[in-house]
């Protein structure tokens, strides 16, 4: 009897494992499109355009565009026709991706209550981690995915290295949580882009007409 109830557990826990690699596996390509960056946007500011105000005591207020210089214009016009072209450039954009999924480090059931109106069951095995096959998985866009340990594992060298070909960060994602029908779920993502470089979303799903798709994505933190 004991045997047979701890080959019950162990069958339930691959099961669910196995619903949740199911989901990632739905709903990855969709993931990549919501938070993944294109790191020449991302760093590609516009020029300053006018003349910067300031009040009587000193503080900034804003910028009077109706002062910009020719030169300013210029700038303006340059920097607009490089983001068209960056926009239309069909150069695959290569992510690393760390396929070693781990439960967050937060308690999201907070979260989690107030968007669905629903808790967490939480995961039995707490602080597990699972290994995910994303090789096969065929992405909406331009991006390309590259396993990270084919990068430079020294601390802060993978940013330093040249590649020969457009790398553009590294993307992680945690494990889902769901509520007890497994209608909905939650996970964590982020995007990092350099040392100081990056965003972390918290990220809603739910399963509609027997399809899982993204509700919502909020940003936690921004570097």
């Amino acid at each position: 009897m004991l045997v047979v109830i701890l080959f019950s557990s162990c069958e339930k826990k691959v099961t669910d494992l196995e619903f949740e690699k199911n989901v990632m596996t739905e709903i990855f390509p969709s993931l990549i499109d919501s938070t993944c960056i294109d790191i020449r946007l991302y760093t590609n500011f516009p020029p300053e355009y006018g003349e910067s105000i300031y009040d009587k005591t000193g503080h900034y207020i804003g910028v009077d565009s109706t002062k910009a210089t020719k030169e300013q214009e210029q700038k303006l016009l340059e920097w607009k026709i490089n983001t068209e072209k960056i926009k239309k450039d069909t150069s695959k954009i290569i992510v690393a991706f760390d396929p070693v999924i781990k439960d967050s480090h937060e308690d999201l059931n907070k979260d989690f209550q107030k968007h669905f109106k629903t808790q967490i069951v939480k995961l039995k095995d707490k602080n597990s981690e699972y290994l995910f096959e994303f090789e096969n998985i065929k992405l909406h866009n331009k991006f390309a995915l590259k396993n990270i340990s084919q990068f430079p594992k020294e601390r802060g060298v993978i940013w330093q290295t040249k590649y020969n070909f457009l790398f553009s960060g590294v993307v992680f994602f945690s494990r889902i949580q769901f509520d007890k029908d497994k209608k909905f779920g939650i996970l964590d993502g982020g995007f990092a882009c350099g040392r100081l470089c990056g965003q972390g979303f918290r990220i809603y799903i739910k399963k509609v007409n027997n399809k899982w798709i993204i509700d919502e994505v909020e940003g936690t933190w921004i570097a």
